[in-house]
This record gives structure tokens, C-alpha cells and sequence, in this order.
């Protein structure tokens, strides 16, 4: 029975491109969240979208949002690949929304990717909103990841800390179900 369930495991991180197999933490709704750095994006739109234009590096909490969804995937996880058009319906549909696109921003990490991996994903699945890299998997890790891809809802608490509110392990369904949990779990007034 042990031997099945390694060969799955190990054909689950084979396909995704990165092996990563951790007992999952307890989800707790109202847990702090580790405050990392990331580069300023490059590209003007990125920088402006997240409200960040000094260069250097900046922290999470210096997003203009209350709320940001990060997305941890991975270029050859094919299960991202499958979730790149959801994603992409959803940060559409938020600038879509003028109550919301101001309250809510996404960002992306590769996990075990670097810039190049991001910057072909980018393209070919039509990213919108800045992708970062974690090349050696170190923010995944302070993270807890799990499984790939990972959905993580933090909100800005104002204080210079981060509280995560929402975890989804795997692709979500719908696009307005998502939409719809993320802005009850954040308490986001959306008027």
C-alpha cells in the first residue's frame, strides 16, 4: 500500500515540475503571515498596478491594496497551466469591477523558477499582473506550500503586518465563487 502511494506522489511532483510533499499546516483564518522583499517589477504597468514605483526591493505591505491574492505556481506544473485562464478571468474580472479593483491585486510566484520561466509563462498563458520569481524556493517555503497551484489571501493590516484569510490549494472552480469567497473571508466592503 506504501509503495502506491509513493509512486503517486512522486508522479504528482514530477509533473509539476517541483517536489514538494509537507504535512499540511492547520488552517487558521486568522494567521500573521511572513513580510519577504521583492524587486520593484521593471515593467511601469506592474509597478504602477501595485501602487510600488522606488526601486529596489519592496515588502507586501507596501501594496496599495487591502487585500492581495498570491498565486504560487510553477511553469511546469501542468495543473497551473490549467489554472492560467481562470486566473486570468479572475484579475480580469476585479478590473473589471470600479468598487473593487482598487481593494484587491495579485501577484504571482514561480516556484523554482527564474525570471526567463516567468517571462515565457507570461506570454503564452497572457499574464496580466506581475510574476515574480523564487528561483531556489525560498519564499515557498516560508510560506508552507503544499501543493502547486496555491492560492494565499492576505490582507494589509495597516501596521506594517500581513493576516492570511484564505488558503486554496489547486485550481477554484468559478471565477465568481472565488471572487465571491475572497471578498466575504477578506470583510471587504465592496461599495
Amino acid at each position: 500500500m506504501l509503495i502506491p502511494l509513493v509512486a503517486m506522489t512522486l508522479f504528482w511532483g514530477l509533473s509539476c515540475g517541483t517536489f514538494i510533499v509537507k504535512v499540511p499546516p492547520p488552517q487558521d483564518n486568522k494567521a500573521s503571515f511572513p513580510i519577504f522583499e521583492l524587486p520593484v517589477p521593471q515593467d511601469v504597468a506592474h509597478a504602477n498596478y501595485l501602487g510600488v514605483s522606488e526601486p529596489g526591493n519592496f515588502t507586501l505591505t507596501q501594496i496599495k491594496s487591502p487585500v492581495l491574492i498570491i498565486e504560487l505556481f510553477s511553469k511546469n506544473c501542468t495543473y497551473c497551466k490549467i489554472a492560467a485562464p481562470l486566473v486570468h478571468q479572475l484579475y480580469l474580472t476585479i478590473q473589471a469591477r470600479p468598487e473593487l479593483k482598487e481593494k484587491i491585486k495579485i501577484i504571482g510566484i514561480g516556484v523554482n523558477n527564474d525570471a526567463s520561466k516567468l517571462d515565457a509563462f507570461r506570454e503564452k498563458y497572457y499574464v496580466p499582473f506581475p510574476l515574480f520569481p523564487d528561483k531556489y524556493g525560498a519564499i515557498s517555503k516560508k510560506l508552507d506550500l503544499i501543493t502547486l497551484p496555491t492560492f494565499i489571501g492576505v490582507k494589509n493590516m495597516g501596521d506594517g503586518t500581513m493576516e492570511k484569510f484564505l488558503v486554496q490549494s489547486g485550481k477554484f472552480q468559478d471565477t465568481n465563487s472565488f471572487l465571491a469567497e475572497i471578498i466575504e473571508k477578506a470583510k471587504l466592503e465592496e461599495g
